[in-house]
């Protein structure tokens, strides 16, 4: 497997996101866990359009070139028409569990949530996407406490955090509707947990508005 990385190439129109997306930025997937430098962030929709090519990426294909589309695929673009924000899939190095890595060394890397940046006033809320237990064994290591940031459209992960791939992905469904006003009656509206597909972690979330 190899570790991606995916950085903004150039924006043709004008991103919509708040803060917006720019040239140069970029995040890495390191075994199907999603990191973000300090103070960067990735829109949630473009996330959604790269995240299938994501996991064919990390890996070798046996296929021949002729036999299989994913050899020439290097860009992806967010579904916005006004943003056409391109992103570039690079293979960074050899995918990395090194017991010595940054991914392994447990809460000594994990950095407090004060790095989440300041929030502008919207209208719709923030939320806080949480661990809030882990009943098996998370093979993507997420502990209790972990936590994600949904500020408008973009996603924030404090620098020496991660978060897994799959379970993102399950929680991600969910969380346009859970920043605005649910009526009586909507079953959303109390509904705030989600269960990862790995049935191995069994590994909870838990999406919170932040005051």
């Amino acid at each position: 497997m190899y570790e991606l990385k995916i950085t903004v190439q150039k924006v043709m129109g004008t991103c919509t996101a708040n803060p917006p997306m720019m040239p140069g930025g970029s995040f890495t997937v390191n075994d199907g866990d999603i990191q973000i430098p300090q103070g960067g962030h990735i829109c949630m929709w473009a996330l959604q359009s790269l995240m299938p090519l994501i996991t064919a990426k990390e890996r070798e294909l046996a296929e021949d070139k002729g036999d299989d589309w994913m050899w020439r695929v290097h860009h992806v673009q967010c579904p916005d028409p006004k943003g056409r924000v391109i992103f570039k899939i690079e293979r960074a190095c050899k995918a990395n569990r090194d017991p010595g890595s940054s991914l392994e060394s447990g809460a000594a890397a994990r950095e407090p949530a004060e790095t989440y940046p300041e929030n502008p006033a919207r209208a719709i809320k923030d939320l806080r996407i949480e661990v809030e237990s882990v009943a098996g064994h998370c093979t993507s290591r997420m502990k209790p406490g972990d936590d994600f940031m949904l500020r408008g459209a973009n996603l924030y992960i404090p620098a020496g955090r991660w978060i897994c791939l799959y379970a993102l992905q399950a929680a991600m469904p969910l969380l346009p509707a859970k920043q605005r006003v649910l009526q009586d009656g909507d079953w959303l509206k109390e509904e705030c947990r989600v269960l990862c597909p790995d049935p191995a972690g069994n590994v909870i979330l838990r999406i919170e508005p932040v005051a």
